[in-house]
């Protein structure tokens, strides 16, 4: 597998506080739930910065540390105008080539310029092209992300809760890091803890399959990390990833292509063997060859886990297209 970035295409500019991003020159806010029991539970510093919602401002692109976004006050918009505004964004998710309505329907609520998704979508790739059209609409300035992916296979949340503790126990980047699980009865258990932990990793799930993780951990690879070994999770149908990183790392193209590429290594399902990887202004691009159609889709779905991916072009050519 070959990977390549440009150093000029670095995401530093694009920085800034709330979780902002520019879709047609428009500022939008990507928001995420927050879990009801991981609020009480991270004793990090992240915690004191936490607001009273249950939902906290996750920037789309780049990552950034967990300070709350501040939301602008507009002007009170009547319901013809919010109605307005659901139709246009509805438009805009029915040309969205990886969004299927008819199948999987999706719930837009508007109130002012305020957009929320909710609903069940067909994959990692139809939530992520879902929320950035939404976010694409003029008048659109915030997306809360609500929306489920269908899982691979049904699970209870303590099914889905030990299944990701298992998964981050036996990841051997992530062996110098305290492990706790809480459950749905918020009873917390300490999983593993270190003599000199290099972090806190601390995970719930809630109903019907959202998996929060919380904590700290030292780099943004470790944080992506993280985070996509919870989406492998069979049952896990969202996961909102509240860990900081500390001390800060500052996010660009070279970060984001070194968690894909860490991440097509280890999903076995995926011979990366001719592959090459690209990635600029967070646009991941996958050409070069794979065996089947179907690793093309799983790589293209492994690329779009990782936080902070923007876009995906899948340019990979399957010597067998099933």
């Amino acid at each position: 597998m070959r990977s390549s970035f440009s150093a000029s295409s670095s995401l530093t500019g694009c920085k800034q506080r709330g979780g902002r991003r520019d879709a047609e020159d428009a500022e939008v806010i990507v928001k995420r739930p927050y879990p009801k029991n991981l609020c009480a539970l991270c004793v990090s510093a992240t915690s004191a910065l936490l607001p009273p919602s249950p939902l906290i401002a996750i920037p789309a692109h780049p990552i950034e540390s967990l300070v709350p976004g501040v939301i602008p006050t507009t002007r009170k918009t009547t319901m013809s105008e919010n109605r307005e505004l659901e139709k246009q964004v509805h438009a805009a998710l029915e040309v969205e080539h990886r969004v299927n309505l008819h199948r999987y329907p999706v719930t837009i609520r508007a109130e002012g310029d305020v957009v929320t998704l909710d609903g069940t979508v067909e994959n990692i790739a139809a939530k992520r092209r879902a929320v950035l059209a939404a976010a694409g609409v003029p008048g659109v300035r915030e997306v809360i992300d609500q929306l489920l992916v269908e899982p691979a296979g049904r699970m209870g949340v303590d099914e889905i809760l030990h299944h990701v503790r298992d998964a981050l126990i036996e990841e051997p980047a992530l062996c110098n890091y305290k492990i706790v699980s809480v459950n749905k009865k918020d009873e917390r258990e300490i999983d593993r803890d270190p003599a000199e932990a290099a972090g806190e990793i601390i995970v719930s799930v809630e109903e019907p399959g959202r998996v929060f993780l919380g904590g700290q951990v030292k780099s943004l690879s470790h944080r992506r990390l993280a985070g996509v070994l919870a989406w492998w999770v069979a049952g896990s149908m969202d996961v909102a990833n509240h860990l900081e990183v500390v001390p800060p790392e500052e996010d660009n193209d070279g970060e984001i292509l070194d968690a894909v590429e860490l991440v097509l290594e280890k999903d076995h399902a995926v011979d990366t063997g001719d592959m090459t990887l690209g990635c600029k202004d967070a646009v991941v691009t996958l050409s070069g060859g794979i065996p089947t159609g179907r690793q093309k889709f799983l790589a293209e779905c492994d690329a779009w886990y990782v936080e902070g991916v923007r876009d995906v072009v899948n340019e990979l050519v399957p010597v067998d297209p099933a």
